[in-house]
C-alpha cells in the first residue's frame, strides 16, 4: 500500500503546540477534510519533533469569551471528529500531550509514544474540568482518578504500564505510519466497519450491538473485496482492494 492511502496531519506552532480557538478549528477541518476522501485509509496525527500538542494556549484563555466553555467545545469537536472518522486515526507522540493535546491523543484510536512523551489530565491545573469520561473509559476509574484530581504529569513507562499508549518506540512519527500503512492494506470496508462497531459500544445496548454487528457482516460477506480477500489468500498473492 502507498504512502498515498495515509494522511498525515503534523500539528506545528512552536514552542510546544499550544493552540488558539482559530488553531482547534482549521485543526478539526483538516480532520474533516481527510473523512471524507475515500482514497484515505488511515490517518496520522504528528506534533513533530519532542512535541505533540500541549493543549490551549493560555493567551487564549486569558481573553474574554462570549461563551466560556468555547475551548472545551472546539476541543471535544475535534476529538469527536477523530472518534467518529471512518478511517483509524493514530497519534504519533513525542513530548506533552497535555490538556486538550491530552483529550486529543485520548480520542485516537491508537497511541504511538516516545519514551519522552508526556501525559497530563491538567483541567485541575487551570482550574478546569476535562477529559473525565474519555480517560476513565480508557485506563479505568483507579488510574483516572489520580491524573484527573492532581493533574500530574504521567512519563510514557507509566503510561504504557496503564494502558494510556499503546506503543513506546524512540521513533514514534515512524512507528506511526508503519502502522497506518498495515492498516491501510486491509479491506477499507472492513476496517470502516470495525471502527463504527467500536464507536457504537459507547451508544448500543450489548443486543443492538449483536444486531449491528450481523448487519455489518452480512454487508461485508457480500462485498467485492470480500471475495478478493479470499481469492488472494488462496491464490498467495497481495490482494487488491476497490472498496465495494
Amino acid at each position: 500500500m502507498s504512502n498515498e492511502a495515509v494522511a498525515i496531519i503534523v500539528i506545528d506552532r512552536e514552542p510546544v503546540n499550544a493552540l488558539t480557538p482559530e488553531q482547534w478549528s482549521e485543526l478539526r477541518r483538516q480532520i474533516d477534510v481527510t473523512a471524507t476522501d475515500e482514497s484515505v485509509r488511515a490517518v496520522v496525527i504528528s506534533g513533530g519533533p519532542d512535541r505533540f500538542c500541549a493543549g490551549a494556549d493560555i493567551n487564549s484563555l486569558l481573553e474574554p469569551a462570549d461563551e466560556p466553555a468555547l475551548m472545551l467545545r472546539l476541543v471535544a469537536e475535534v476529538a469527536e471528529a477523530i472518534r467518529s472518522h471512518r478511517a483509524p486515526v493514530i497519534a504519533a507522540i513525542d513530548g506533552p500531550a497535555h490538556g486538550g493535546g491530552f483529550e486529543l491523543a485520548l480520542a485516537c484510536d491508537i497511541r504511538v509514544a516516545s519514551p519522552s512523551a508526556t501525559f497530563a489530565a491538567s483541567g485541575v491545573n487551570m482550574g478546569l474540568v476535562a477529559s473525565v469520561r474519555s480517560l476513565a473509559k480508557t485506563i479505568g476509574e483507579t488510574h483516572a482518578r489520580t491524573m484527573l484530581l492532581t493533574g500530574a504529569r504521567v512519563d510514557a513507562a507509566t503510561a504504557d504500564r496503564w494502558g494510556l499508549v499503546t506503543h513506546v518506540d524512540e521513533r514514534p512519527d515512524q512507528l506511526a505510519i508503519e502502522l497506518a500503512l498495515t492498516v491501510a492494506d486491509k479491506a477499507p470496508l472492513a476496517i470502516e466497519s470495525t471502527k463504527r462497531a467500536l464507536v457504537a459500544l459507547d451508544t448500543m445496548r450489548p443486543d443492538e450491538h449483536d444486531l449491528l454487528m450481523t448487519d455489518l457482516f452480512g454487508s461485508l460477506a457480500r462485498s467485492a473485496d470480500h471475495a478478493e480477500a479470499i481469492g488472494a489468500f488462496l491464490e498467495k498473492r497481495r490482494p487488491n482492494f476497490i472498496r465495494s
